[in-house]
């Protein structure tokens, strides 16, 4: 299985699928389709220039398990598209996040298809998620194409443990205005950066964001950061417009909606509001009977226990979330994703596949 998983992850971080490149997204949707085509079921849905692959086996488009991964990557120099395997390493963008997992999925699936496996399984391949999942994993749930009771997503945690947990996201744009005059003559105009900078102090000390450094190992609670501000267009002008983005993760019982009326309390009148992403907080409860399933195939593979946690960061579970999907989250062993050398164990990749493959005959059987 080890050299079937390198030459499927080659093959997939050979190919330059950063969200820009539209021909090469068209280009992995088309290898995945093709090495699955055999599959009872293969659909495609293209929306915004990103493409989707569902794979059913079983023909029905409602199933019990989902597994669910995306092809697209971060962009990289162009060494990073040269994958090369040095010891048990396998170093390339993409390699950890996540084609890694997805050579895992798809050998998973072609062994199953070959096999003639009639199964209440599918497979999930998206090409936006770098991007915000809006064309891919958000489009699919949300215009009912397909459903299922659980959704299996290697793409966070680390080693193995069991992500069950992640906090909502909110990320929005707050333009604030003002009246233009000469930096001399301050008093005759508004600046509307200042007035921008007065909102964030007030949402950020609102009482729904912990002072930091807030002494909580965990650090599980409501975070806002000012990524970014742009305003003016000279040193001498006061300037009468300005525009904050800002990054939002909150917790239960907070919810988007919540959030959003809790942040404009604070706008000024004539203040404009955007969202640009958002995402509901997700959460699977610890006793899920597919959670437990896939919990012990990792004590039967591992011989050992993996612990449950959170991530700060959203991922694709809040689109199921949003649907009442339950799912869980886990990761093989890898580092620097995004980052130069970014690499992934391929002994990992193996356990990760056996892993998968046991939690099918458990849950599915």
């Amino acid at each position: 299985m080890k050299e079937q998983l390198k030459n499927t992850l080659f093959d997939l971080i050979k190919i330059k699928s950063v969200g820009t490149n539209l021909g090469e997204i068209k280009k992995v949707a088309d290898y995945v389709e093709t090495r699955l085509k055999d599959a009872p079921l293969v659909k495609r849905w293209e929306h915004g220039g990103k493409h989707a692959v569902f794979v059913s086996l079983n023909s029905d488009t409602s199933l019990k398990v989902l597994f669910v991964g995306h092809l697209d990557v971060v962009d990289a120099e162009e060494e990073q598209f040269v994958p090369k395997l040095e010891g048990d390493r396998i170093l390339g963008r993409g390699a950890l996040d996540m084609k890694g997992p997805d050579a895992v999925m798809i050998e998973l699936a072609d062994k199953l298809i070959k096999e003639g496996r009639n199964l209440d399984l599918g497979f999930l391949f998206t090409t936006d998620e770098e991007v915000g999942s809006e064309d891919g994993v958000a489009y699919v749930l949300k215009n009912g194409f397909i459903n299922a009771e659980f959704a299996v997503i290697p793409d966070g945690g680390g080693d193995f443990n069991l992500v069950i947990a992640s906090k909502g996201v909110l990320h929005v744009k707050i333009t604030c205005h003002g009246k233009a005059t000469h930096g001399s003559r301050v008093w005759e105009g508004e600046n509307a950066i200042e007035k921008c900078i007065d909102v964030f102090e007030k949402i950020k000390h609102s009482g729904l964001f912990p002072k930091e450094p807030c002494n909580i190992e965990e650090h599980w609670h409501n975070t806002i950061n000012l990524g970014k501000l742009t305003g003016g267009d000279s040193v001498n002008r006061v300037p009468d417009h300005a525009e904050m983005f800002l990054d939002i993760r909150f917790v239960a019982p907070l919810t988007v909606e919540k959030t959003k009326e809790e942040i404009k309390k604070y706008l000024p009148s004539d203040a404009d509001f955007e969202v640009i992403s958002y995402g509901e907080p997700v959460e699977t409860p610890t006793d899920n009977p597919y959670l437990l399933r896939v919990k012990d195939s990792i004590k039967e593979v591992l011989h050992k226990d993996v612990r449950f946690i959170k991530e700060h960061g959203a991922t694709d579970a809040r689109f199921f979330a949003e649907k009442g999907i339950h799912s869980v989250i886990l990761y093989p062993i890898g580092g620097n994703i995004h980052g130069k050398g970014e690499w992934v164990s391929l002994s990992s990749l193996e356990t990760l596949f056996y892993i998968f493959e046991t939690f099918v005959e458990k849950a599915l059987k």
